[in-house]
């Protein structure tokens, strides 16, 4: 149970480094500007498996399994089914913020009023 608990808390990890927190958009724009020698920036092209937050659940998942030793098909199925969500864990993410916005706003407005 601890190992599918903890590869559930990987892909929200995942999910909000890449999908939420900007910090790989950043990557791929510092990227772009050293490699080009500071002519260029931006975040304007794929780099996979690094900005898909399936494909960087799919490998961190997989290399958790290995180092933990759980490295098996059905914890290999599990990760797998699990890596379809991440789009939902993502929205799921946002939905709790803005609810948990919205509820400070209501008591500050009935502590205003």
């Amino acid at each position: 149970m601890s190992t599918i608990l903890s590869l559930l808390l990987i892909q929200v990890i995942v999910v909000f480094i890449v999908d939420i927190s900007g910090a790989i958009d950043s990557l791929k724009s510092g990227l772009k500007w050293l490699l080009t020698k500071g002519k260029m920036s931006g975040s304007d092209y794929r780099l996979k498996p690094f900005d898909c937050s399936l494909c960087s659940t799919w490998w961190t998942c997989l290399i958790y399994l290995l180092c933990v030793g759980k490295f098996t098909i059905p914890f290999i199925a599990f990760v797998a089914f699990q890596c379809t969500f991440c789009a939902q864990i993502k929205d799921t993410i946002l939905v709790v913020g803005d609810l948990y916005t919205k509820f400070i706003r209501l008591i500050y407005k009935h502590l205003i009023d």
